[in-house]
C-alpha cells in the first residue's frame, strides 16, 4: 500500500527519507531532471515524492506586475510566486504568445516593503498562461 504523496529538497543529489511506518532512514540518490520518485522502505511501505531541486525557498506571493518587452510596450501580469534567483507569474491569454516568443524582458511590480522593483529577467518556462523566469541583473534597481 503507497503512503501520501510529500514534497522533499534534493540536496547534493540526493534525498533522506524516513519511513513511516518503522522509522528506517535511507538517503536515495536522484538523477538532476527527475521530479517524482517512489521510495519503498525495506518493510514493504511506499512513499510517493515530489522533489524540489532549488538551491532557495520559493515564497509564494500574488500581486500585479508588468512585463516591458523590448519595443518598451507594458504587458500586464499577475504574480505566482518569488525567490532569490526568480520570479512565477500567470499571463493574461492575449499576451501568451508575445512573451513566450521574447525571452530576454523586463519586470516590473511592488515589493513587500512597497517600492517599485525593475529587474531583467529570462524566461525559462512557459506552460499554457504560466511562466517561469529567472533573475538575469546581479542587483535590484528600486525607484
Amino acid at each position: 500500500m503507497a503512503g501520501r504523496t510529500k514534497t522533499i529538497t534534493v540536496k547534493d543529489g540526493r534525498i533522506r527519507t524516513t519511513c513511516e511506518r518503522c522509522l528506517r532512514k535511507q538517503y536515495v540518490v536522484i538523477p538532476a531532471g527527475l521530479r517524482k520518485k517512489m521510495v519503498r522502505c525495506t518493510c514493504g511501505n511506499s512513499t510517493f515524492y515530489t522533489l524540489n531541486h532549488r538551491t532557495s525557498s520559493r515564497e509564494a506571493t500574488c500581486g500585479k506586475a508588468y512585463i516591458i518587452l523590448q519595443n518598451g510596450r507594458e504587458c500586464p501580469v499577475y504574480l505566482s510566486d518569488i525567490s532569490i534567483g526568480g520570479i512565477g507569474f500567470t499571463v493574461p491569454a492575449q499576451y501568451s504568445r508575445t512573451i513566450a516568443k521574447a525571452r530576454d524582458l523586463r519586470i516590473k511590480y511592488r515589493s513587500i516593503s512597497g517600492s517599485m522593483v525593475l529587474r531583467r529577467i529570462h524566461v525559462k518556462s512557459m506552460n499554457k498562461n504560466r511562466a517561469g523566469a529567472m533573475f538575469t541583473d546581479i542587483k535590484m534597481l528600486s525607484f
